[in-house]
């Protein structure tokens, strides 16, 4: 099932995406907000199935406006050079700025902010404090319940589903340092488009093999299979969640492959388009524009 948050007549609403038409929760007895139908595991998407299947209530999908699926995560969990290609592009770079080697003995994780959140067809800010704004196209996955301790034999009960994200980095706040600081590089306003849907696990099957292409103004930059992830969905549940509680709806991006601009430094500029593509996942098409003078607020 292909799970949305749309806004349709001004008012914000959750519903599926099927056959490119929306059906909308609002008039059932089903939760107003994603996280909560997330709470509701299989019982919520069985009802949701009743709703799709009595064909009443659908508007077009042209005549509503898609958000983020889940606009304010409790927890955003991303995970740096995870991808084989993407680590030995990086050696040098990752030398040359920290003075060692990047390690693959275990994952790279780092936090950002859920403020940095924004729909999946929305603008992307280029900063006014940096010119050095880069795309990471990644899979992105969706807590279903509670956990905690999850073996990687059961971690796949507790994926609820799968996204497409849009690491947007500033690479030299990233870099400041030493040591580097990832959350200040990777948690901007605007800097984590994420969506169209959150796809159910049970309709995506295995997400460890998945193509994956990032297109900057319709150039191919990225192209890869998520059988490239160092450390696949299951271990990064395993991991996390030994070391805390991970809740409904916190999202984990997974990591992006080779072909970013870190290396080449071409960066993003006002006009560009970013378009990320996964396999039944959708895509996610956002423009970036300056930072506007609305941002100063105090």
């Amino acid at each position: 099932m292909k799970l949305i948050t749309f806004i349709h007549n001004g008012t914000q609403k959750i519903g599926a995406v099927e056959d490119e038409l929306v059906y909308d929760f609002s008039q059932s007895s089903l939760p107003k907000t994603m996280v909560e139908f997330i709470e509701l595991g299989d019982e919520g998407i069985k009802f949701a199935r009743d709703i799709i299947d009595s064909k009443e209530g659908s508007v077009n999908l042209s005549d509503v406006r898609i958000e983020a699926p889940i606009r304010q995560p409790s927890k955003i969990l991303a995970v740096g050079l995870n991808y084989k290609a993407h680590l030995k592009e990086v050696e040098g770079l990752a030398k040359e700025r920290m003075g060692s080697q990047p390690q693959a003995q275990f994952p790279n994780i780092f936090n950002k902010q859920n403020s940095s959140v924004v729909g999946p067809y929305d603008d992307i800010h280029r900063p006014r404090a940096s010119t050095a704004l880069d795309y990471e196209g990644e899979l992105g996955f969706v807590i279903g319940k509670k956990c905690r301790h999850v073996p990687y034999d059961k971690a796949k009960n507790v994926i609820y589903g799968y996204t497409v994200v849009n690491d947007v980095t500033v690479r030299d706040w990233q870099f400041r340092g030493p040591p580097m600081t990832m959350t200040m590089g990777k948690s901007w306003d605007t800097h984590c488009p994420f969506g169209p849907y959150i796809v159910t696990s049970d309709e995506v099957g295995d997400p460890h093999k998945l193509k994956l292409e990032t297109y900057v103004n319709g150039e191919l930059r990225q192209s890869t299979n998520t059988n490239d992830l160092i450390f696949n969905c299951f271990t990064l549940v395993e991991y996390l969640s030994t070391a805390f509680t991970l809740n409904p709806g916190d999202l984990i991006p997974t990591g992006t492959p080779s072909g970013s601009a870190v290396i080449n430094q071409n960066w993003l500029k006002a006009g560009d388009e970013v378009k990320i593509q996964i396999e039944k996942l959708g895509f996610i098409n956002n423009k970036v524009i300056e930072e506007p003078e609305t941002t100063i607020v105090f």
